[in-house]
């Protein structure tokens, strides 16, 4: 029986296509961005690797027949911790950041606080199905 929740599938696959385009984009822009947002030029590296790796298990994750609620609720803590962090350097990085800077790391983190949201509902909406392997 094919159990899949389509709130869950489309919240993934947006994660990992808006987490390809900016891992991308931070890639190849990270040092017009480093100037633009006050954040070094070497964490943007790292941070566009990161992301298209996250992008990878996110995706791979979506396009299985059976979604895996394990694996669901590991991008789920990925995206909360995002968002901590993201309040954290908030909070003791300001300083260091222009004020797009700033805007740039708020926006984001709403918006992954948003996915991760949807991809709870979402994962609530599959059911009482048991963590699988893949």
């Amino acid at each position: 029986m094919k159990e899949t929740s389509n709130l869950l599938r489309n919240a993934l696959l947006t994660d990992a296509g808006t987490s390809l385009l900016c891992g991308g984009a931070t890639l190849l822009f990270a040092d017009p961005l480093a100037h633009w947002t006050g954040i070094a030029s070497w964490i943007l590296y790292a941070l566009g690797v990161g992301l298209l790796l996250f992008a990878a298990d996110v995706a791979l994750t979506a396009t299985r027949e059976n979604i895996n609620p394990l694996f669901v609720k590991v991008i789920i803590a990925a995206n909360v911790a995002w968002v901590v962090g993201s309040g954290i350097a908030l909070l003791f990085y300001s300083g260091s950041l222009t004020v797009e800077g700033q805007w740039v790391v708020e926006i984001i983190a709403i918006a992954v606080a948003v996915l991760a949201g949807l991809q709870a509902v979402g994962l609530k909406r599959l059911g009482g199905q048991s963590a699988r392997t893949a």
